[in-house]
């Protein structure tokens, strides 16, 4: 399948052996010793896709209901926090075909495999932009919240649909060349789909968009903007503080803990393809590294959805899981400030509410 590393599908393999996804090729010639660990692998993957398909298909689910149903998709938080939603859900779907993939091959055709590769980009890199974006608008939010009172309604509901339209096209710019370049082939192990062989600048230039516009940049903001927010909430008067502080640093280690390996691999493979030398059990430990790693990766559909719904309050009231759940949900509400209600006071609590 599509991923951050190109697979070379002309690499020999095992006769007799069944269908190995792309990745496994990495191994190159330690494929012809490890046919019984890689048929556990396939089948590994197909459950953990599995379950993460499950995880985020009820847990955004429930977040565009409550948005779209509940709410509205009225305010500037909302309008970007149901984007990112039918982000994780398009990516969530195209999964289904991808975890099939992993144990029958690729049933889908030539067009499928040209779309399905495109999309799941595209959900990985608006997840990216959105999640940002969502950073960005939080910190302006509770940082500096005396100039964007001063922003009318209107005007700051019409900047967020210009960004929303922006992250959408530059993210389908960006995975249109891994669409393009997805073919289906014919070979002994069966239907395989993948990007085609490319020249080392090309494919050394996908890892650098990846590993800068799409993990580096948005992890710096992110960072940086959930640090002030942190210093900003410590300093203020706001009740449950250091609840509000305990979410910023689980979105910021949820981040680092979903991406930060899946670029490591991304980054090792650059200095290979750059001419480092590799021993057979480095290309062995990089392969089996960047199987661990993109699951770890694909898990960030379902912990968005997870911090909104269980780390916070606007979204727990419309669960009805328990009595207790409820009361603890209602405590929370009628939570208040320690002082006289501000502008910024306001602003933060909504925001901090993730």
């Amino acid at each position: 399948m599509g991923s951050g590393i190109k697979m070379d599908h002309n690499q020999s393999s095992p006769e007799n052996s069944t269908y190995y996804p792309d990745y496994y090729y990495l191994m190159n010639d330690s494929l012809i010793y490890a046919t019984e660990d890689l048929q556990i692998a396939g089948t590994v993957s197909a459950v953990l896709y599995s379950l993460i398909i499950c995880i985020s298909l009820t847990a955004n689910g429930f977040l565009l209901w409550v948005l779209w149903t509940r709410k509205g998709p009225v305010s500037p938080a909302n309008l970007l926090l149901l984007h990112l939603t039918v982000s994780d859900l398009a990516f969530t779907v195209t999964l289904v075909p991808w975890a099939i993939y992993h144990v029958w091959g690729w049933l889908f055709g030539d067009l499928a495999c040209k779309v399905l590769s495109g999309t799941i980009f595209l959900g990985l890199y608006s997840y990216m932009m959105f999640l940002t974006c969502m950073t960005v608008h939080r910190y302006v939010a509770v940082v500096h919240a005396v100039r964007r009172a001063a922003l009318s309604a209107c005007r700051e509901r019409l900047y967020t649909h210009l960004t929303c339209t922006f992250v959408w096209v530059f993210s389908i710019g960006c995975s249109l060349p891994e669409a393009f370049l997805s073919v289906t082939e014919i070979t002994p192990d069966g239907m395989t789909c993948g990007p085609t062989q490319q020249s080392l600048d090309v494919e050394l230039a996908y890892h650098y968009m990846q590993l800068s516009i799409f993990f580096l940049l948005p992890f710096l903001i992110i960072a940086f903007c959930y640090a002030r927010i942190a210093m900003t909430i410590q300093r203020s008067q706001i009740g449950n503080r250091q609840h509000a502080v305990w979410l910023i640093f689980c979105i910021v280690i949820g981040f680092f803990i979903c991406w930060t390996p899946y670029n490591v691999t991304i980054f090792i493979h650059s200095l290979q393809l750059l001419g480092q030398q590799a021993t057979f059990a480095w290309k062995e430990g990089l392969a089996y590294a960047y199987y661990i790693t993109h699951i770890l990766a694909y898990c960030h559909c379902c912990l968005n959805p997870l911090i909104q719904i269980f780390g916070g309050v606007k979204f727990r009231r419309y669960l009805s899981l328990s009595r207790g759940f409820r009361c603890l949900s209602e405590r929370e509400r009628n939570h208040t400030f320690t002082s006289q209600g501000t502008s910024f006071q306001t602003s933060a609590t909504a925001q901090t509410c993730i």
